[in-house]
């Protein structure tokens, strides 16, 4: 026996990939433009077409002039000649694998009793892998192309654009017009002519687009804009002195078994000697025992290890940051032999030190604008709000409405405060839980509500949390806090109600409101079950502890959804990983919008519509993504988000909330 089926075929994808990346740099890639290239030749076999035709010839021959080529990095070792001879030695390599599997079948039809290939599988596997690997070329050589083409019409919008129609159609300038662009996108606008230079705003737009441009697969979704706005470069030596001085030692269990870089970032595959399947689980993952009682060290300690020789470095704790997170690379296995895999391998990445989340003194004018006007805005709502409880009252109606009286007017206060009271215990929930960690966080950005008030704040994360574990205590503080909060005073508020005798300076709202919540509903019908026999229609005095605690459970309740970048989502992310958060946003957005359009709630589709435009996204990373925070925060969050769904849910014979 020798391989099994499937790993020959993983093992042509493999060659067939690197074969690949041997034409190409980065995600978008660079053709290998010879003259004699087939690439070159089916790209200009359509330069003659349609109308734009002397357009197109100008930018591909730009592009793809013979011996020259176009290239969307400048890596060392990357010239033509030399992605020329890698390509074809890899190309060289799986050709004489399909020859070997084709000579292997034929000793096996001839000898047929012994099997050269595990698992039984192995009939016209040469035909089956020559096609496979003609058909990946193919689709390899229709991506060139329509990259290539997609750069033809963004140069020609963009030069006509710049020079006009006239200038670009004519002879003169047109050409070196395109020139002078092309060289601007692959080389960070390196033009020869001083007078045609971009102020710093444009180069630094060109750099990150660039950056962009040539992201690696290697680099996380989560990473890549804060890479792609890096305000430094390293050094290649700089990186390479990560791997000797960092991972170079005897007493250090953790290895680095291949590294990759490029000017802003750097990638280190890491594996223990001996990694044990639960080296993910637990808390903190102090350590793991094996059956011998003996401890193994975990990937974490490795990475804390490593980090803490870094900090301790005189020259590379002033450049570099490491961030420890999951493979992006990294794809599911169905290996007969191994059915599933637990997860993906971690890995550690590097940036510049300087590379932060944006700070309060980068926001931009208009941010800041938009903030205080979210801030007036929410004042309004929420005493708005506070009015609207009261307008049922009879003493109030009379005297603002047929009167106009504006002396009962301050009733409505404590629950303009109370409100706003909660929505400031849940930002320092926050600011307690980030002081813990030292992490810093932005000013909160109150969100108004034309239905409770406010729906809360957007409090964004200025530094890179140092553990999920950190992430997840920061944003599960603030609805933990304000929901505990609210669901006391919604209880309070129902027994004071109970055990007034006066009810001229209560709110009154229609029985309706205790059956718009089925978590409202439950309470009431045990705290005060005669309240739940009112027809809906029907007034009823209660409280204002009530108001106030209906509307912190209702802004708790919403913000503990798993989406983008809420206090749910970034509890989501921290508690089962960036994939499955990224999956729950995606299927909690599409529930939101599927709950909007019936009309049931008009707080889900307000909050829906706010969420979409501002609060999808997902967060920053944190430094170490790939350790879980264990069981019991888990389960913390998923019993909130139980009761935050309890309490967006109606309660049987009502509506949705508010």
């Amino acid at each position: 026996k020798l391989l099994s089926s499937n790993k020959i075929y993983k093992i042509v994808q493999r060659l067939h990939d690197r074969e690949t990346k041997a034409r190409m740099v980065g995600v978008e890639g660079a053709l290998l433009a010879s003259g004699t290239s087939a690439e070159s030749q089916t790209i200009e076999s359509n330069i003659n077409r349609g109308s734009e035709e002397k357009t197109t010839n100008k930018v591909l021959k730009t592009i793809i002039s013979p011996g020259r080529g176009f290239m969307l990095g400048d890596y060392e070792n990357n010239s033509l000649e030399r992605k020329k001879e890698e390509s074809e030695i890899i190309s060289g390599l799986l050709n004489s694998l399909l020859e070997a599997v084709a000579i292997l079948e034929e000793e096996k039809d001839a000898n047929s009793t012994v099997s050269s290939f595990s698992g039984g599988d192995s009939s016209k596997l040469a035909s089956k892998l020559k096609a496979k690997v003609a058909d990946l070329r193919l689709r390899n050589e229709e991506i060139i192309r329509r990259k290539v083409d997609t750069l033809v019409l963004t140069s020609n919008k963009a030069v006509k654009n710049q020079t006009g129609n006239n200038d670009f159609t004519k002879g003169g300038n047109g050409s070196s017009s395109i020139d002078d662009l092309i060289r601007s996108s692959m080389q960070g606008n390196k033009s020869s002519n001083s007078t045609q230079e971009k102020g710093d705003k444009r180069k630094k737009y060109e750099k990150m687009m660039k950056r962009l441009i040539e992201t690696p697969e290697w680099l996380p979704v989560s990473i890549a804009p804060f890479a792609a706005t890096s305000p430094v470069e390293i050094a290649a030596s700089d990186w390479k002195r990560v791997k000797t001085d960092l991972f170079s030692s005897e007493d250090l269990e953790l290895r680095c078994s291949s590294w990759d870089y490029t000017d802003v970032a750097a990638v280190y595959r890491i594996k223990l000697p001996k990694r044990r399947p639960n080296s993910r689980e637990g808390g903190s993952l102090d350590s793991s025992s094996d059956a011998e009682g003996q401890n193994k060290p975990s990937i974490t300690d490795a990475f804390n290890e490593i980090r803490s020789r870094l900090e301790s470095h005189h020259d590379l704790s002033k450049k570099i940051q490491l961030f420890l997170v999951d493979d992006n690379e990294w794809k599911p296995s169905f290996d007969t032999a191994r059915v599933y895999e637990l997860g993906p391998p971690p890995v550690i990445i590097a940036l510049a030190k300087e590379v932060t989340p944006e700070q309060e003194s980068e926001r931009t004018l208009t941010a800041k604008s938009l903030a205080a006007f979210s801030t007036i805005l929410t004042l309004f709502t929420t005493f708005a709000y506070a009015l609207s409880s009261y307008a049922l009252n009879p003493t109030f109606f009379n005297s603002v409405v047929r009167e106009n009286d504006i002396t009962p007017v301050p009733m409505c206060l404590p629950v303009f405060f109370g409100v706003l009271s909660l929505s400031a215990i849940h930002e320092i929930g926050h600011l307690v839980a980030a002081k813990k960690y030292d992490v810093k966080l932005g000013s909160p950005v109150p969100l108004p509500s034309l239905q409770v008030g406010t729906f809360g704040s957007i409090t964004p994360l200025r530094s890179f949390p140092p553990s999920r574990t950190a992430l997840f205590d920061i944003a599960i503080s603030g609805p933990l806090v304000s929901m505990l909060a609210s669901l006391v005073m919604i209880v309070s508020g129902l027994n004071l109600t109970i055990g007034s005798e006066s009810f001229a300076h209560f709110p009154v709202l229609p029985a309706a409101i205790m059956r718009s919540s089925f978590l409202v509903g439950s309470i009431a019908s045990v705290v005060a079950p005669k309240v739940m026999l009112a027809p809906l229609s029907q007034p009823l005095p209660i409280h204002p502890f009530f108001v106030i605690g209906l509307a912190g459970l209702i802004m708790s309740a919403i913000n503990l959804l798993p989406i983008g970048r809420l206090d749910g989502g970034r509890t989501c992310m921290a508690s089962w990983g960036r994939r499955a958060a990224n999956t729950l946003s995606l299927l909690t957005l599409l529930g939101l919008t599927f709950h909007s359009f019936s009309g049931a709630s008009l707080v889900i589709l307000f909050w829906g519509a706010i969420v979409v435009l501002s609060q999808r996204q997902p967060d920053i990373p944190a430094v170490d993504e790939f350790t879980n925070i264990g069981s019991v925060r888990e389960n913390c969050y998923a019993a909130l988000l139980t009761i935050a769904l309890f309490a967006l849910a109606p309660f049987p014979g009502g509506g949705g909330p508010m």
